[in-house]
């Protein structure tokens, strides 16, 4: 039988193979309405020379049908499960203070790449065999909830872009990557990792071949941490964080005092999904939990 139209609208996949914690369900209500229309995943299929010639060539528009979607040149999904499905393995590491958290955390992203490559194990896909041997691209692209705008492939907000004064950014502002990707800053502030060297502004890391990109930001977080003493490298990380909206909202987590909880910004934080993650302690004083990195890249299907 074919999925019933709910919750992801799949073509494929129903949602009764959601997880019943309401944080999931959550997700994958909140990236379609989000987005404006479910996910859109695509990857190139492995062809030799008995691929048949596929009816609907690479770039077509979505299928509306489950005819039109087996036509397609490219393997398509249109479901969360799709990336989420996917096993890896990811290992945090507790560092002695906040140095040596931020030095970590520049060095494991040096290694992302290749340890992704190292630990290959989604060769296939949808039952396909694909052209690509890693799950990043499918997991990326199953939580991406940019809007038009946002992608690029529309301009402004209203009915086109999927603008809203509400969102982030108001929802227009061009994002190039979506939330589950690779970093985008180093966030080391210190001279090739030399003590007392340091670097704490994003010019100097630049002029360092570090930090070299456009990096979009929530503008009135960087100078909230900047003004609360923040370096300028580590402020331009977390407000780069803030350029996406939560995703998930527990409606007895949501007045809290800040001073003393930090789950507004673990909202943040946990949904955006890189191959490095930087993890500060919990607020509470008697927690054991210390400055922590987190390295997210590895597959390992089960």
């Amino acid at each position: 039988a074919r999925p019933t139209p709910g919750l992801s609208d799949s073509l494929f996949v129903p949602d009764e193979i959601i997880n019943p914690a309401p944080r999931f369900a959550a997700l994958v209500k909140n990236i379609k309405r989000r987005r404006g229309s479910k996910v859109d995943i695509r990857v190139p299929r492995y062809r030799d020379e008995k691929t048949p010639d596929a009816a609907r060539p690479v770039g077509c528009p979505p299928p509306a049908t489950l005819e039109e979607a087996l036509e397609m040149d490219e393997v398509y999904m249109d479901a969360m499960a799709f990336g989420m499905g996917c096993c890896c393995l990811q290992v945090t590491f507790q560092a002695r203070d906040l140095s040596e958290s931020r030095h970590l955390y520049d060095q494991l992203a040096v290694l992302g790449p290749i340890m992704l490559a190292l630990t290959a194990a989604t060769p296939i896909a949808r039952g396909v065999l694909l052209d690509t041997d890693v799950r990043w691209d499918i997991i990326a692209q199953s939580v991406d909830d940019r809007t038009p705008a946002e992608r690029g492939v529309a301009a402004g907000g209203g009915e086109g872009g999927g603008g809203h004064a509400a969102m982030a950014g108001h929802g227009t502002k061009r994002l190039h990557k979506s939330r589950y990707e690779t970093i985008s800053t180093y966030i080391c502030n210190t001279v090739i990792g030399q003590d007392g060297q340091d670097s704490s502004t994003r010019a100097a890391l630049k002029d360092l071949g570090r930090n070299d990109l456009e990096v979009p930001m929530d503008e009135e977080a960087y100078r909230t941490l900047t003004q609360a003493g923040v370096d300028e490298v580590l402020a331009q990380h977390i407000a780069h964080l803030f350029v996406r909206d939560p995703l998930v909202i527990y409606r007895e987590r949501v007045e809290l005092d800040d001073e003393r909880e930090t789950d507004h910004f673990e909202n943040i934080q946990s949904t955006n999904w890189q191959t490095v993650r930087w993890k500060p302690p919990p607020a509470k004083s008697d927690s054991h939990i210390g400055w922590g990195t987190e390295f997210r890249s590895m597959g390992g299907q089960l």
